[in-house]
């Protein structure tokens, strides 16, 4: 019942939608900045109302989700905290935008110090755990994650939506250092942009991503149904057991966060909406 209000209710506001996104394309570059720039500096923050609903809506009049929550591990950076041996504190520079290595440099990337440990053979040795081509530990964006949240930072008509993550993490400190350290444009981290987190699998969160949604929407006040999902499912399906137990819409990301599946993500919620009005029309 909660979607078929949900639905109803920003039918209702289709033309106060409309109205709304004529302005933003009718607006400075000045102005798009500024609504860009309430959109990050909105932390804390639910953002839900009759008219946030009303414009979440782009340039083709396409409902936007109030809240999208993505997974981390596996999802949107690789590898997984608990394959590291340590802390993740070292900044590692690089192109901000993966489809242009002349962009401009930022963080892209955190990296566990160095630390060489004794074999048998008197040399140093892998832990067990993850390390790249170098033999270094870096926890890095997938470049499909990465252009999504390069899209979700700088493109206006996605300013009244907000960015929460959900991860079971082992290791929950280290998954804050990467979110407070790693950049998506510059000068802007993943923490600048995120505004509400649940991280962990402690107290109230458990291994199920059901506890942590219990939190991120007692904390928001946004509906279920106007939440969209990202989670690589590897380890259980997740977005399965939120669309059972909340109504959820989520998208599995099995390979780490592409593109494609981001947009696939906004078609479902659209979707989903549509067939409920036309229910009830």
């Amino acid at each position: 019942m909660a979607a078929t209000s949900r639905a109803l209710q920003r039918l209702s506001f289709s033309s106060a939608a409309l109205l709304v996104v004529g302005c933003c394309c009718g607006g400075s570059k000045q102005a798009l900045l500024a609504q860009h720039s309430s959109f990050n500096m909105g932390k804390g923050s639910s953002g839900f109302s009759a008219t946030a609903s009303a414009s979440s809506c782009n340039s083709n009049n396409v409902l936007m989700p109030s809240m999208i929550v993505f997974d981390l591990d596996d999802c949107l950076w690789t590898p997984e905290m608990h394959e590291l041996s340590g802390m993740p504190s070292i900044p590692v520079e690089g192109p901000l935008d993966p489809s242009d290595n002349n962009s401009e440099l930022g963080t892209v990337g955190m990296k566990v110090p160095s630390r060489r440990r004794r074999g048998n053979n008197n040399k140093g040795f892998d832990w067990g755990g993850y390390a790249n081509d170098d033999g270094e530990e870096v926890v890095e964006l997938y470049p499909g994650a990465r252009l999504v949240l390069r899209e979700l930072a700088t493109n206006p008509k996605y300013a009244a939506v907000k960015i929460a993550v959900a991860s079971s993490s082992l290791e929950p400190s280290y998954s804050r250092a990467c979110i407070n350290g790693i950049e998506i444009v510059d000068g802007v981290t993943m923490e600048d942009m995120i505004s509400y987190s649940q991280i962990g699998r402690e107290g109230q969160l458990t291994s199920r991503k059901t506890s942590h949604f219990k939190l991120l929407q007692a904390q928001s006040g946004i509906p279920y149904d106007e939440m969209l999902f990202f989670d690589d499912c590897n380890w259980g399906d997740h977005v399965g057991d939120l669309q059972d137990a909340f109504g959820v819409t989520g998208i599995r990301t099995p390979q780490g966060l592409q593109v494609a599946e981001f947009h696939q993500g906004l078609e479902k919620l659209e979707v989903e909406e549509s067939n409920i009005v036309n229910a009830y029309t």
